[in-house]
């Protein structure tokens, strides 16, 4: 067992999408509820700035070109280097009462984006959704009630996904030519005491690190799917997102949120809404950035 300290005690509301920026050599994170991405510094521990916008921010990705494709409200949105929007692409039949929850580049530069009901959290009326670089988005998955983590085998053979309320992590065969998913199966399915599975990584060697939401920590399963490593996130159990950051991608961030959601409270536990870090015998794959 490893425990995680505090890089950044950030009080956030509801952290989550924590992703690497080789572009700018910092961490980008957000804060849902804050509607609000933050931008961390590796070699200083320090934040290094603070974009705020009208909507929710589900997750961030890095564009190549620059800038950030944002899960703003029920939508992708491309913005600047400096946070400024530029260009808003709609998901395909999403209620209006629905917002971008979580997402990630697969490795030929395409964004898979999910959502969830923002007003009946848990029900089935959420989806997945491709965005090819060229901004056509088409929705690969329904009858979703939250969507969370998606990664990439190294080999790119595999994507895995979670969908929180399902309580399995779901692997899919994937076609990095075309994007296409097909074949989903259960890869890891969990009985909830230890929490419910959110964000999710995968490193070089192909293991998966899952954040589990209300049970303060990550969770690193090998390829076959066997738990090697738990990474404790102390006096924060609501554990949302993970990636690998740094120079070198050796260091495992890991967001938590501060407000009390679906009864997980936070009252008392100090370090609610930090951002964490923790050295651990691993290393990530490098980010992808998304082609838009």
């Amino acid at each position: 067992m490893i425990n995680a300290e505090v890089a950044h005690a950030a009080e956030a509301g509801l952290g989550e999408g924590c992703v690497w920026s080789p572009v700018e050599d910092l961490l980008v994170w957000v804060d849902i509820n804050g509607k609000a991405v933050h931008r961390f510094d590796h070699v200083s521990g320090q934040p290094v700035g603070l974009w705020r916008y009208p909507e929710t921010v589900g997750n961030a990705a890095i564009r190549a070109g620059g800038g950030l494709a944002l899960g703003l409200g029920a939508s992708v949105t491309l913005t600047d280097q400096v946070g400024a929007i530029e260009t808003v692409i709609q998901l395909p039949g999403e209620p209006e009462t629905n917002r971008a929850n979580d997402g990630a580049v697969d490795p030929r530069g395409r964004l898979f984006q999910g959502t969830m009901s923002n007003t009946e959290p848990g029900s089935p009326v959420a989806g997945l959704h491709r965005v090819d670089g060229d901004g056509t988005a088409r929705r690969v998955l329904s009858d979703v009630m939250i969507s969370n983590g998606i990664g990439w085998s190294p080999d790119q053979s595999t994507m895995y996904y979670i969908d929180t309320l399902t309580f399995r992590v779901d692997q899919f065969d994937y076609d990095p030519d075309t994007g296409e998913i097909e074949g989903r199966r259960p890869f890891v399915t969990f009985d909830g005491s230890a929490g419910a599975p959110d964000g999710m990584t995968v490193d070089a060697d192909g293991c998966l690190w899952v954040a589990m939401f209300g049970g303060s920590g990550v969770q690193r399963f090998s390829p076959s799917g066997e738990q090697l490593e738990t990474v404790v996130t102390p006096g924060a159990p609501q554990t949302t997102c993970c990636c690998f950051g740094g120079p070198d991608l050796d260091t495992l961030y890991i967001t938590t949120a501060a407000d009390s959601i679906a009864g997980v409270e936070t009252e008392g536990e100090s370090n609610s809404g930090a951002l964490f870090a923790a050295d651990v015998d691993a290393a990530g794959l490098p980010t992808n950035l998304f082609a838009g």
